[in-house]
């Protein structure tokens, strides 16, 4: 609950602030705004340290092994500076390259580019530097603390953003809240460390290569997953800044928020598996984590579907209230094209942790970099012909291709069954709803609503969808766990006895 506020919390802050900020300075330089906010988060990557230290940290917490711990700590914190300088130096080289290449740029735009890019480089190698921390308190079961922070740090930089924003000190200053706000949580993160881990004191004497060693035989295929998400999810606004223009980049950023706020409906529930799977893997091999796949993504397809179909079918109407004008077009074709890719990729996105926690993501990672590649070149491709639509319609297209894949690796790894997957992950997700689906969109295209009547038509579906769940798309378990997490979260317990599942069938 707690990984789903601070996601969130962050997707909103940026929800609130885009058309604030938007429209104060204006599509051409927030196009700039946007185009190196992208490029400093492809480089924002901890080259897959963050799960392999959360893995082996998660690992070693059921035998409160704290030397063990202290040893995985200080090695990744090793790694985390070397790269905050490696990546820093890439990321200001990178600047370097692009900001000259935007396509109908002023000279003002490029002055403009690199003083955001020199803030740019700055917020990269803090983030990366002050991360460990964060990392560690995930991987001994302290997630919440981490999302209180998070949620924190979205709070403290919508209230700044809006102050400097109201005062008029333009987008320059945007950027420096978002440096100022990255450095707040890191350390902030550091003394939360040091209270709740406190059987752990780092010293680089303690420093072991050999742990090191062992991080990076996980932890570099996660750096090829996570370079290559990065270049998935940021290259689109980089790409329309090249080749369409900085207004497109403006339209791109908008499009792509509104995907991100579905996507993270399920995503942000890896946060959550990976520790958990580490854990089951450790004390009981591959069985009890095919259950969690199999349970976990049949209910992340019906989260997502539960946004998905709303999503697609007003996004029009969405845009057009949150950021108004030509972008809202744009933006809206952008953000359904991405939106829909989600059918495709939500079947993987918690097979990425379970995997991680049994470290086979070998295949994965070659997947990723198939995705990414092809990608940047559809991408450009399309979006030279078509537009920012045809950037975004390059994204998409190869995980239609390549999500089977995906899929059959995942099978494999867990001992299951393709009729399985069929009938829990994507049966009961998708045939459950199918008709109050289709029922949606004749209303919407028979009474064309506005925004209010698309709020309304959305908690009908709201209702609707999550009954039909319950009743229908839920088997006997599953629906019995449910209801004991209802009465925790409700701060309940079941009549006669303990709210905790039977631990033989807690599978999701």
């Amino acid at each position: 609950m707690t990984t789903y506020l601070a996601r969130f919390a962050s997707l909103i802050s940026y929800v609130v602030l885009l058309p604030v900020v938007l429209n104060a300075v204006g599509p051409d330089a927030y196009g700039v705004y946007a185009m190196t906010v992208a490029l400093g988060a492809m480089f924002q990557q901890d080259l897959g340290m963050g799960g392999a230290t959360t893995r082996f940290v998660a690992v070693s917490v059921p035998a409160k092994d704290f030397t063990r711990i202290r040893d995985v700590a200080v090695a990744s914190v090793a790694f985390y500076v070397a790269t905050a300088i490696v990546m820093s130096a890439a990321t200001a080289l990178a600047f370097s390259i692009a900001i000259p290449s935007m396509n109908g740029a002023t000279a003002e735009s490029v002055k403009l580019g690199y003083v955001l890019g020199a803030l740019g480089v700055a917020n990269v190698f803090l983030v990366l530097v002050l991360s460990s921390n964060r990392q560690l308190l995930v991987g001994i079961g302290r997630l919440s603390d981490v999302n209180l922070l998070l949620i924190g740090q979205a709070l403290l930089r919508i209230a700044l953003t809006w102050i400097v924003i109201a005062s008029g000190w333009g987008v320059v200053a945007v950027a420096v809240v978002d440096v100022s706000v990255t450095l707040l949580l890191g350390l902030a993160a550091f003394v939360l460390r040091r209270l709740r881990l406190p059987q752990v004191r780092l010293s680089p004497r303690a420093f072991r290569l050999g742990v090191l060693k062992e991080l990076f035989s996980m932890s570099y295929q996660l750096m090829i997953i996570g370079l290559a998400s990065a270049l998935i999810m940021q290259a689109g606004s980089v790409i329309s800044v090249l080749t369409v223009s900085a207004a497109a980049g403006a339209a791109f950023a908008a499009g792509n928020r509104a995907y991100q706020i579905v996507k993270e409906v399920t995503n942000s529930l890896s946060l959550a598996v990976l520790p958990a799977a580490s854990m089951r893997y450790s004390q009981f091999g591959v069985a009890r984590n095919a259950g969690l796949y199999v349970r976990g993504t049949m209910l992340a397809n019906m989260l997502m579907l539960l946004a998905l179909v709303p999503a697609l079918v007003f996004m029009d109407v969405l845009m057009r209230a949150w950021v108004g004008g030509v972008v809202a077009v744009a933006a809206a074709a952008v953000a359904q094209i991405l939106v829909a890719s989600m059918m495709f990729n939500n079947n993987h996105l918690l097979a990425l942790p379970v995997l991680t926690a049994q470290g086979a993501v070998g295949a994965f990672a070659v997947l990723h970099t198939i995705w990414a590649a092809s990608a940047v070149v559809l991408s450009m491709v399309l979006g030279s012909s078509w537009g920012v639509a045809g950037v975004a319609a390059g994204i998409a297209i190869p995980i239609v291709i390549l999500e089977g894949f995906y899929v059959r690796e995942t099978l494999n790894r867990l001992n299951l069954r393709l009729r399985e997957f069929l009938s829990n992950c994507l049966g009961r997700p998708y045939l459950t709803i199918a008709p109050l689906a289709l029922a949606l969109w004749g209303v919407s295209e028979w009474t064309s609503p506005g925004l209010l009547g698309a709020a309304l038509l959305t908690g009908g579906w709201l209702v609707t969808a999550c009954a039909a769940y319950w009743y229908f798309g839920l088997d006997a378990t599953t629906r019995e766990q449910a209801g004991l997490t209802i009465r925790r979260v409700l701060g309940r317990r079941g009549e006669g006895g303990s709210t905790e599942p039977d631990s033989s069938t807690s599978g999701g």
